[in-house]
């Protein structure tokens, strides 16, 4: 049986594939479909978001992540989730295709009633294969997940194009989403052995929903206290403010939290299975943690400073107004995947409780900036939402090192030189562009390329082992 360590590996080469590979598709599309469409046709979209996202998590209701904790989970396991998954997701269509009026009266957009009760199709898809995705994240085969997740981005990309250049506007968005939907759904039907049975265990599904239901608790108040920017922006700003938002969001999503995604679902299993090996879980965490900050804070500021180019280029300059929203964003990508880290090291140990009351700590941080900061701007409630994260990435850190006896300065000491380093790296970039005139072209280059090199040139000065752990980490995919 493969170890730990090389599962983990192969498990984060093709977890990372997925996100700077399948989501390199998706960026790619995003891209001409921006240059499409009109920023009113995302400010649609943005407006119906945290409906469609509230009803995906109480469909999932923490089930996916419970099967995966289980260490014997079991046919009957996995058949009483689907079940409870599927018939949920029934049930919040149904109750988002009857106040689909609402919700369009709320806004004054009549267009959101047939946008609503379309979009929320893809909740029924996604119930028929969340528990297929468990089995294959469980058994860590990421590799076919990201096959799975490559054919269904050039599915939706290539619809939403062509119905973009078609002239379909919003509707371009929404049968784009679909369309990956079915294809996702097909995919992983077809290439997972396992087939739901017609059983229903209560004892099952109250094991299930024990652990499960701290999982539902977080994911709903992330929805609710997140997600409430798209409704809040919609009702006290401009269709095309909220446009500029969504866009910006849906790129923080692509290079961000797609980023985070790929971390945790192969950390979850993976440290679950070393739960109760205090040695080997304390030289792992300190080590997947430092690198995991290094790989980050060097791609957050290449973003922020590549993002005013990058969209005057690419997404021609009606974009131009998203950039400050963007690079607030790109800020949270310092502390994102480092704080989801910690939350599922937690969720691994069994501890969903302790992360839970992070999480609340962190989202009632975020309803707060809400209702002081929402008078400020757009820009004020984005970093409110960082700071937000920033706060909650020491409370998780701080409760993983007491519980596990981990030597603070191991953590603190590499992410203040690396802030240091940032720092520095963002420094130069202002001063460079302030002081000459350059193309558009030649900006995202220099960007792209030197300030990177002196990111790195700085590590191997300042934090030399993170980039000997960096060359180590990919040195072992290249002997393989």
């Amino acid at each position: 049986m493969a170890s730990l360590r090389n599962k983990a590996l192969k498990g984060l080469f093709w977890s990372f594939l997925d996100s700077f590979g399948v989501y390199l598709v998706k960026f790619g599309f995003s891209i001409v479909i921006a240059r499409t469409l009109s920023p009113d046709d995302y400010g649609l979209m943005g407006m119906i978001v945290i409906f469609i996202s509230l009803g995906q998590m109480i469909m999932q209701s923490g089930f996916s992540m419970a099967l995966i904790q289980k260490r014997e989970a079991d046919t009957t396991d996995f058949s009483t989730a689907f079940w409870f998954n599927f018939i949920t997701a029934v049930v919040v269509y149904l109750i988002l295709f009857f106040t689909a009026g609402a919700i369009a009266s709320f806004f004054g957009e009549p267009l959101l009633v047939s946008i609503t009760r379309v979009t929320a199709i893809g909740i029924i898809l996604n119930a028929l294969c969340s528990i297929q995705v468990s089995i294959q994240t469980k058994r860590m085969n990421f590799r076919r997940l990201t096959w799975i997740n490559l054919v269904s981005a050039l599915a939706s990309g290539t619809t939403g194009l062509v119905m973009a250049l078609r002239g379909f506007e919003v509707w371009a968005l929404i049968f784009q989403t679909l369309a990956g939907n079915v294809i996702y759904l097909a995919g992983l039907w077809i290439t997972t052995d396992w087939k739901p049975q017609f059983v229903f265990s209560i004892q099952s599904f109250r094991g299930l929903f024990k652990f499960g239901y701290k999982v539902l608790l977080q994911g709903l108040t992330d929805v609710l206290f997140t997600k409430s920017y798209f409704p809040l922006i919609g009702k006290f700003f401009t269709v095309s403010q909220l446009g500029y938002y969504t866009n910006a969001s849906r790129f923080y999503d692509i290079f961000v939290h797609q980023t985070a995604n790929s971390v945790t679902r192969v950390i979850f299993p993976a440290f679950s299975s070393i739960q109760h090996e205090e040695h080997k879980f304390s030289s792992n965490y300190t080590k997947s943690f430092n690198l995991l900050a290094l790989i980050m804070f060097l791609g957050s500021v290449v973003m922020i400073i590549s993002s005013r180019p990058f969209v005057s280029i690419a997404l021609t300059e009606k974009w131009l107004p998203a950039v400050p929203f963007m690079q607030l964003f790109f800020v949270d990508g310092f502390f994102f995947p480092l704080m989801m880290f910690n939350l599922n090291i937690l969720y691994s140990f069994g501890k969903g409780g302790d992360a839970l009351k992070i999480d609340i700590f962190r989202k009632s941080l975020i309803m707060i900036g809400i209702l002081v900061l929402i008078r400020y701007g757009i820009r004020a409630l984005i970093a409110g939402q960082v700071f937000a994260t920033l706060a909650a990435l020491i409370y998780t850190s701080l409760t993983i090192m007491k519980f596990r006896g981990i030597c603070v300065r191991s953590i603190l000491v590499p992410l203040l030189k690396l802030t240091v380093i940032s720092g520095l790296c963002l420094i130069m970039s202002f001063l460079l562009t302030g002081k000459i005139t350059i193309s558009d072209w030649t900006e995202l280059i220099m960007k792209l390329t030197l300030i990177p090199a002196v990111f790195l040139l700085l590590t191997r000065l300042i934090l030399p082992e993170s980039l000997i752990n960096l060359k180590e980490f990919i040195m072992e995919f290249r002997l393989r």
